[in-house]
């Protein structure tokens, strides 16, 4: 049997999945309501202490986006990345979001920080704890345990959603936990170090498999799914109505919505396939495309709504 972690002051933290008492949402749960469907990312360093190295580059941004699949995008060292939604996230009972990292064990874990914002300009931090001992730098040969861990992203297993409740965040001055438009993660630098290394919210540096100077190094976005969520997209109310079928979908999908309308369609790796300008019921046709995913994207007014669709 697993021994888990004890804090400071006698308590553990969750346990991994399968155990009593843990947190961890599998994808596949009914408690999801959506997924995140926009995001903006910024890599960081493959090494922060050699950043002649390059950047990250392992996976494509749309990869975070709807649900997890073990098809991650990867941060690199201090890296980042803003995700956005169909529908704004909103606080209820327990936790109103979950974030998916691709770790392949219960105790090989990189971690991120998770802010929240409501404006998408200002954002706050949850108040990430790690009481992993620090005596010993992590690499990626050795092993941690999760329930050390609380409020960071990666805390599970890949297909393991690591939760956040925006209870926690209740009373802060310019944030609206009814109504939390994007999420940040910033990727922790798990040296212990102190010139190079992390902080949690308590002083403590934490400790994760440091250095991971490869392209698929830091954290490993897979997917954001919501709980909770708002009843109004952030989106102009003409796009509300909009549909998408069918959705898998094997050579054209149709698509109908109000007003106009700049309609982009990717494939899995970023590239264009179609970009025009619609107004209301329209088809696209990929039968010369291959099967896979693409992303279509909506913009109107300034905002933006990208949807995940399958050729089969």
């Amino acid at each position: 049997m697993v021994s888990f972690a004890q804090t400071v002051n006698g308590q553990s933290f969750a346990p991994p999945p399968d155990y009593p008492g843990s947190t961890a949402i599998h994808k596949d749960s009914s408690v999801f309501v959506n997924w995140a469907s926009g995001i903006t990312l910024t890599r960081g360093p493959l090494d922060i202490q050699n950043p002649g190295l390059g950047l990250a580059s392992y996976g494509v941004d749309t990869d975070a986006l709807g649900i997890a699949e073990i098809t991650p995008v990867s941060f690199g060292d201090g890296g980042e990345a803003i995700l956005t939604f169909p529908f704004a996230i909103k606080n209820g009972s327990g936790p109103d979001f979950a974030v998916f990292e691709n770790g392949f064990t219960n105790h090989y874990m990189e971690f991120a920080f998770v802010e929240v914002s409501s404006d998408g300009v200002n954002f706050f931090r949850f108040e990430g704890i790690s009481e992993a001992p620090t005596d010993v730098q992590l690499n990626n040969f050795s092993f941690s345990d999760c329930a050390y861990i609380h409020n960071l992203a990666g805390k599970y297993r890949q297909l393991y959603g690591t939760p956040f409740d925006l209870d926690e965040m209740n009373g802060i001055t310019g944030l609206n936990i009814n109504n939390i438009t994007h999420v940040r993660l910033i990727d922790v630098v798990g040296s212990i170090d102190p010139q190079y290394g992390t902080l949690d919210s308590q002083g403590n540096i934490i400790n994760d498999p440091y250095p991971t100077a490869f392209e698929s190094g830091g954290f490993d976005l897979d997917a954001i799914g919501v709980i909770h969520q708002a009843t109004t997209s952030g989106m102009d109310e003409d796009l509300i109505d909009l549909s998408v079928f069918p959705n898998p979908f094997e050579n054209q999908f149709q698509c109908r919505l109000s007003g106009p309308t700049r309609v982009t369609l990717r494939n899995i790796d970023g590239q264009i396939v179609v970009s025009r300008e619609e107004s209301s019921n329209f088809n696209i046709d990929l039968t010369e495309e291959s099967d896979g995913m693409y992303f279509l994207t909506l913009e109107t007014g300034g905002r933006t709504k990208t949807i995940k669709l399958i050729k089969q």
